[in-house]
Order: structure tokens, then sequence, then C-alpha cells
């Protein structure tokens, strides 16, 4: 990014994908395990969240240091797709849990 402005508009925007992520993400976490496990499962999908931002500062870090800066802004890109190949074989499996009938396709 060359400007701060600008980064400030892309982090606004990437707001708006974060939020219906989390509640979905919680809508699986809670329909996929039984009653007794919901807290459990909840406190995963918590602790998952800052566990994936280190993680991502982490590698951010390296990149910058062995390949600039300009080059770490495609960390978040690389961790979007692994996590798009993660869990595209189980859309419709996360679709069902969180009730999203076919209706709507």
């Amino acid at each position: 990014m060359q400007s701060v402005l600008a980064l400030g508009v892309a982090l606004f925007f990437n707001g708006f994908a974060i939020a219906p992520l989390i509640v979905n993400a919680y809508g699986v976490a809670e329909s996929a395990v039984p009653p007794g496990q919901i807290t459990e499962s909840l406190s995963w999908v918590v602790a998952g969240m800052p566990l994936g931002g280190a993680l991502s500062s982490a590698v951010a870090g390296l990149v910058i240091d062995n390949y600039g800066a300009q080059t770490a802004y495609w960390v978040p890109l690389g961790f979007m797709i692994a996590a798009l190949v993660a869990t595209l074989p189980y859309f419709t499996t996360y679709k069902a849990l969180i009730g999203y009938s076919s209706k709507h396709d």
C-alpha cells in the first residue's frame, strides 16, 4: 500500500468479511457438537482466531525479512487461499450445519 488512507479503506472493507465469518464459525461450531460440548467447541473457535493472527504475523515477518515489505501484502492472500482449499471439501456440510437450505441456491 502506498498510502495510509488506502490501507484504512482496505481494512474497513476487510471488516465486512470478518463479521459474517465469525457468525458462521460460531453457528457451525454450535451445530456440530452435542449440547454438552457447545462451550468447549466455542472456546476452540475463540482460541483459533488469535492463533491464526499470530501465525500469519509470524509468516509476514519472515517474508518481510527475506523479500521486503511489499511482498508481505501477499501473505493474507496465501492464507485465504489455504483456508478456501481446506474448507471447500466440507462446503455442503457447513451449509447444512448453519441451516442454509437449497431454496437459497
